[in-house]
């Protein structure tokens, strides 16, 4: 027969075989995620350059005013960084975009009763901002995916728009621009920022482990619209046509990232 004096002696030392068990399981559990974080975790620094089709998306009776809206070419250049954990990624951004769309009128009848159509090409340059929430895996040694998401915030330059108005029936043809102004104030056409959200998967390849090249897809979603609500209250148009306008970009970008990493891969 066991005395009490055994038991709690015995019931003490099975705890204590439990809780060295414990500690042991969770050194091992520790030691083992960060051998796996610290295997494909690092800080990066890179660049990005390549093109772009953008495009207005109107709603309401700007819709129908300008039914038919093209992709504009454009050019996306900018430098990214950021740090992956693991398989996650975060990253920021600095890219220069342009955007804009070209867009144009069915025929319409002028006040003086002539037939004519309006087609325009307005060009926007940004400065934008993206903030990405990353997943990435490898499908070779050296190959592998990154998916990224997040918002971005665009800051309007400058911009022109260039018109062309032709008339039915007759040799004229009259052609004006504009320059496009940002700002809050009366005259600015469109806000100084404007809020997206950005979508990008792309393809790497692990030139070494500090080194490493990326083909990127992006698109771009305006996500408020564009037009200044100050300008849009004191014009008249907008109170015969309303609507809003957004918009959508989609690129290809080839890039260069250097890696700084936390330990080595190979």
């Amino acid at each position: 027969m066991i005395s009490p004096r055994k038991a709690k002696t015995l019931t003490a030392t099975y705890a204590s075989t439990i809780l060295v068990y414990r500690l042991m399981l969770l050194a091992a559990f520790s030691v083992l995620s960060l051998t796996i974080l610290t295997a494909q975790s690092a800080f990066y620094l890179g660049t990005q350059a390549g093109v772009n089709g953008s495009k207005f998306r109107y709603t309401e009776d700007l819709l129908e005013l300008y039914p038919t809206s093209d992709r504009l070419a454009g050019v996306n250049v900018g430098i990214d960084a950021g740090f992956q954990l693991g398989q996650w990624s975060f990253g920021t951004a600095l890219q220069y975009i342009q955007k804009g769309s070209n867009y144009q009128t069915d025929t319409y009848t002028t006040e003086d009763g002539q037939t004519a159509y309006f087609y325009a090409r307005e060009r926007l340059h940004f400065l934008s901002v993206p903030v990405l929430v990353g997943y990435s895996d490898y499908l070779t040694n050296r190959i592998g995916y990154t998916l990224q998401a997040g918002p971005s915030l665009n800051f309007g330059i400058t911009g022109r728009i260039d018109e062309t108005t032709e008339y039915f029936g007759s040799e004229q043809t009259d052609f004006q621009n504009y320059k496009v102004e940002f700002g809050s104030g009366v005259n600015d056409d469109y806000r100084s920022s404007m809020v997206g959200f950005q979508f990008s998967p792309s393809l790497f390849f692990d030139i070494d482990h500090r080194n490493r090249l990326t083909l990127n897809a992006v698109w771009d979603l305006g996500t408020k619209d564009s037009f200044n609500p100050r300008y849009k209250a004191a014009n008249d148009f907008f109170q015969v046509n309303r609507g809003t306008l957004t918009n959508r970009m989609a690129a290809i970008t080839v890039g260069y990232q250097y890696r700084i990493p936390f330990a080595d891969r190979y």
